[in-house]
């Protein structure tokens, strides 16, 4: 759920893009994978990324964070 703050500012929303739930860029990461081809940046929510979602092509380390 967003903050109060990022409520009141569009720009402080994603979406995730595992479960699809609009969440603060707090509480949010951003994993690199591949789409058609390319690099790209994923938004990804903290428990998503702490659950293990990973996007297609990452080849990286993620540290889970507190939720």
């Amino acid at each position: 759920m967003p903050s109060e703050k990022a409520k009141e500012n569009k720009a402080l929303v994603a979406t995730c893009s595992a479960c699809g739930k609009k969440v603060s860029t707090e509480s949010a990461v951003a994993l690199t994978g591949l789409e058609d081809g390319r690099r790209k940046q994923f938004v990804v929510c903290v428990g998503c990324a702490n659950h293990g979602w990973r996007p297609p092509g990452f080849a990286g380390i993620y540290s889970p964070r507190p939720q």
